[in-house]
């Protein structure tokens, strides 16, 4: 045999014990991708404190131990909603900020994972909101004293 066919088939036999490895039923060292949403968050709700004229949305955490964070969205009852906020994962409620008119607001929220897979929507909550008033004073004019 050749030098050539000597280190051809050397060559051949490292690849072939190499590839056989690769798949010899051992244990990998990375792990499958978690894809699963968390659950979702429940209970959502509001809640208003009359002292400060303000409204909030509360809602019991997701009973999920990989959330990252929850997504607020807002929209019509049977429309497409547009995300609002993002709130940190060790938050439970929202509070929502003024209006100027008087009006009725719809609310849903979801987790997101550390996976960045969004759980299921809360049901709807609507929420009467009240236009805060906003009232401002104009100086007036310096007086002068008049000797």
């Amino acid at each position: 045999m050749s030098r050539r066919h000597t280190f051809v088939a050397l060559l051949l036999g490292a690849m072939s014990i190499s590839l056989v490895g690769c798949n010899s039923g051992g244990t990998s060292t990375t792990s499958p991708i978690d894809l699963s949403p968390p659950q979702a968050p429940t209970n959502l709700h509001t809640s208003s404190d009359a002292r400060i004229n303000r409204d909030w949305l509360v809602w019991d955490p997701s009973a999920s131990a990989n959330v990252a964070d929850y997504e607020i969205y807002s929209g019509p009852s049977n429309g497409v909603a547009t995300l609002v906020a993002t709130v940190d994962a060790s938050t439970s409620n929202y509070i929502l900020p003024t209006v100027s008119q008087n009006s009725t607001e719809h609310y849903r929220i979801r987790a997101v994972g550390s996976n960045s897979v969004p759980s299921a929507f809360t049901a709807n909550v609507d929420v009467d909101r009240t236009a805060t008033v906003v009232t401002t004073s104009t100086p007036s004019a310096p007086v002068r004293n008049r000797l």
